[in-house]
This record gives C-alpha cells, sequence and structure tokens, in this order.
C-alpha cells in the first residue's frame, strides 16, 4: 500500500485536530468504540506494558527521554506521540524507526477490516483519525514483539483514545491552560480531565503543579490507591549551566543520583522533562526487570542521544533560524525565555496560531520584544485568520501573510546574518516552515 493510499484511507475518518465545531465528550469521544475496535484485532493494548503521559508542556520531550532510557535499557521500546510535523508516521516508532510504510499498508488492511465490522455491527459509530491511528499503533507494537510502550496522550486524558490501557506508571508533566475550548478555562477543569490516565493501584509521577492542580491530581490518585511521586520533593533536578547549545544539570531520582548529565536540546525545562522522564524509568524499570541498577551505565548516553525537531530546533545560523512547537502561554514563556540564550540583534516572529489557543496569552509574552511581527495561516483548517491574532496582539505594526511560506520568505528576505527569526504557534505552522525551507533549500 502506498503511501497515498494510506492516506486516502486515515483521511476518510473525522479528525479533530483539523476540525472545529465539536466537544471534548463522550459524544465525541467514545472510549466503549475503542474498545470495542480494539477487542476486533485481539487487544494488543493489553499485551504490551506501558508507560502512559500526559500533561500540558513537555510530553513530547517527556517521552522521547524515557524511551530512550528504557531502549538504552536493552527493552525492545515503542512509541507513540502526536501530533506530526511532516508526516503520520513520525507518531509510530520502534527503537527509534519510523514504522515502515509496508508495515503500515498491512497494519492499515487488518485495521480496515475491523472499522468495517465496529460500523455495521454496533451503534458507535465510524471512529476518528486518532482512533484508528491508536489501534494500529497498538497492534503494530504487538506484532513486532515490543517489550514496552511509551504512549503519549493525544488531548485531555480521560477521554482519550490511549487511555485504554493499564500502564506501569501513569505520567503527568506541568499542567497549563491549552485546548480551553475543549477542556475547559481553568486550570481546574484542565487538571480534571488530564488526571483521568490515573489508573487503580498504578503509580503516579508529576511534574512540579500549581497547588489547585496537584491537590485535584492527589485526589484522583487517593480515591484510586495509587502513590505520587512529585518533582521537588520525591525526586529532583539541578541545572547547572544553560545556553544556546543545551542544558547541563543533575538530576536526583528517586534511588539514582546522576551528575554532569547534559541535553543538546536547549531550555532549562530540558532539566525538568529528564528528572520526570528518569523517575518513570525508575518504576518501570523496576517493574519489568526487577530492578534499576541497569540505568546507571544507560541514562547519561540515553538523555544526550534525544533530540526532536520542532523544540527549540536550530535550522540555520545565518541569519539564526530557529523553529519552536510552543502553542499556549506557558510554553511561550519556556521559549522566550530560552531566546535569551542566544546572542541577535534583530528578533523577528513568524507566528501562526490554531483557533482554539489562548492566542491573547500568548502573544502577550513577546509583545514589546521583538522588532517584527509577522502573523501567518498555517494550512490547517484550525489555523486562525493573521489579522485575528493582529487584532488580539494589540501590535498595529505587525505584518500578515496569508502562508507560513510567505511571512518566512519575507523575515529571510528582510533579516540581517546576526538576526535571530523565530518560527512558533503550532506543530502545523512548523510542518508548513519546514516543507517550505527544505524545497527552499534545494533550489
Amino acid at each position: 500500500m502506498s503511501l497515498t493510499k494510506a492516506e486516502k484511507f486515515l483521511n476518510s475518518f473525522t479528525d479533530y485536530e483539523k476540525t472545529t465545531g465539536y466537544s471534548y465528550s463522550a459524544a465525541y469521544y467514545n472510549l466503549n468504540r475503542m474498545e470495542y475496535l480494539l477487542s476486533l484485532v485481539g487487544n494488543p493494548h493489553l499485551k504490551v506494558p506501558s508507560v502512559h503521559i500526559t500533561g500540558t508542556k513537555g510530553k513530547g520531550s517527556t517521552a522521547h527521554f524515557i524511551a530512550a532510557i528504557l531502549r538504552g535499557a536493552g527493552l525492545k521500546t515503542g512509541l507513540y506521540t502526536s501530533p506530526h510535523i511532516l508526516t503520520f508516521r513520525e507518531r509510530i516508532k520502534l527503537n527509534g524507526k519510523m514504522i515502515s510504510l509496508k508495515d503500515l499498508g498491512k497494519l492499515i488492511r487488518k485495521i480496515a477490516s475491523a472499522v468495517k465490522i465496529l460500523e455495521k455491527k454496533t451503534a458507535y459509530g465510524a471512529p476518528t483519525f486518532f482512533e484508528v491511528y491508536t489501534a494500529l499503533a497498538f497492534l503494530y507494537f504487538y506484532e513486532k514483539k515490543a517489550e514496552v510502550v511509551v504512549l503519549e496522550v493525544g488531548m485531555g486524558g480521560r477521554l482519550d483514545a490511549t487511555n485504554v490501557v493499564r500502564p506501569l506508571v501513569s505520567v503527568i508533566t506541568p499542567i497549563s491552560l491549552d485546548h480551553i475550548k475543549e477542556l475547559g478555562k481553568t486550570l481546574e477543569k484542565i487538571a480534571k480531565e488530564k488526571s483521568g490516565i490515573i489508573k487503580k493501584g498504578v503509580p503516579v509521577v508529576s511534574a512540579p503543579q500549581s497547588r489547585k492542580v496537584l491537590a485535584i491530581i492527589r485526589q484522583k490518585a487517593k480515591a484510586a490507591g495509587s502513590g505520587v511521586y512529585l518533582e521537588g520533593k520525591d525526586f529532583r533536578h539541578r541545572v547547572t549551566r544553560s545556553c544556546s547549545k543545551g542544558v547541563s544539570f543533575n538530576l536526583y531520582g528517586i534511588g539514582l543520583v546522576f551528575k554532569g548529565l547534559k541535553s543538546v536540546m536547549a531550555g532549562r525545562h530540558q532539566a525538568l522533562n529528564a528528572s520526570v522522564a528518569l523517575a518513570a524509568s525508575e518504576i518501570a524499570i523496576k517493574t519489568l526487570l526487577n530492578k534499576t541498577n541497569i540505568l546507571e551505565r544507560v541514562v547519561p548516553a540515553a538523555i544526550s542521544k534525544v533530540k526532536l525537531e520542532g523544540r527549540i530546533q536550530i535550522f540555520s545560523k545565518q541569519p539564526l533560524l530557529i523553529l519552536d512547537a510552543a502553542h499556549n502561554t506557558a510554553s511561550a514563556k519556556v521559549l522566550f525565555e530560552a531566546l535569551k540564550s542566544f546572542k541577535y540583534e534583530k528578533l523577528i516572529m513568524v507566528i501562526g496560531m490554531a483557533v482554539n489557543k489562548d492566542i491573547k496569552g500568548f502573544l502577550k509574552v513577546f509583545a514589546g520584544q521583538s522588532e517584527e511581527m509577522l502573523y501567518v495561516k498555517s494550512s490547517n483548517y484550525r489555523s486562525a485568520e493573521p489579522e485575528e491574532l493582529l487584532s488580539c496582539s494589540g501590535d498595529n505594526k505587525g505584518k500578515l501573510f496569508d502562508s507560513v511560506a510567505e511571512g518566512l520568505e519575507y523575515a529571510l528576505r528582510s533579516s540581517g546574518k546576526k538576526d535571530l527569526i523565530c518560527v512558533t504557534g503550532s506543530f502545523y505552522v512548523l510542518g508548513d516552515a519546514l516543507r517550505y525551507l527544505k524545497k527552499r533549500r534545494k533550489a
């Protein structure tokens, strides 16, 4: 099956990542439907141990850190993340490699048969793109004999298609305002949805949270009889150096200590992500191998090798061009702090966002900090109009562009060699940017 055929099949299902006008409720997100679909292919999600991750900031980086550590420990490790930047194959990886076109084709034929039965014999209706692709991932990891799978939720947690597993450990990264139209306009409402991944008797590893969010997590964990390991209390990190080339830090885990670690990804927040990842890995390894000392020799190398596209990614140096997937207020603040570690003469921001984001809060972070603000529209259906971004920013000098390519081209032509161009606001903006930049580089 060619990639075109695979795309055609997957795109035939409703994709809530690309649409609007739905609510985050059981009417749209139906775990009974997901469980029935999985039962038709042998319940693969129940046959491979997993680590389940939710939160708002740092889910992707934390997931990759955990996968790298578990793989370093000798375990055949699956990784399921979302969204993707260039191809949906990025979402499913085994030992660091994307699912092949050949395997994708085989699995789609199996899933297609199950979908037909689901639609014909039940009242659940057609599954969504995310449900189909998640089921496909579970089946892939099982058939490839993965020994552990690291799963990142798509959105929320309670109703997410990944929330059908009974994991070794539930991981919660920092929770902040995001997907407010779907999950709620308060941290408390969002925390209730995110903490929905907590399962009976399954330990919880959490990043530092606000007082109200932590209270909700603890309450949910107590009701489930699950212990909570909190960063800053039960394990912690200390940054020793942070610069444009990465961050150096020490980790004081649940039982292990590592000094002099380094991540090649810029930003102090990566040390926090690594800290949460280590604690989760300690618990998972203890359960799977009944020991944790194996991590003593694998963690430093595993942490140092993790590098993700779209996380303060340096694409070029003259001018300095940085791509980052920040898309809410909290991640915008993290990005802005990280940009301070770079040296430049003029800052040019190229920003595009989705309509369901806290646009005002995001843009407020960069207000008055950039010499030029370029507002663009991505190819995603949910992309906000550049005029809306300008209106929300209160910036009378911002420039508007109908596409990411147009805005980026203007930035490149108007910038000097010592300037910094930062492209941000959504994964879809980054996807458009990378496609354009790679095409431009070849020209």
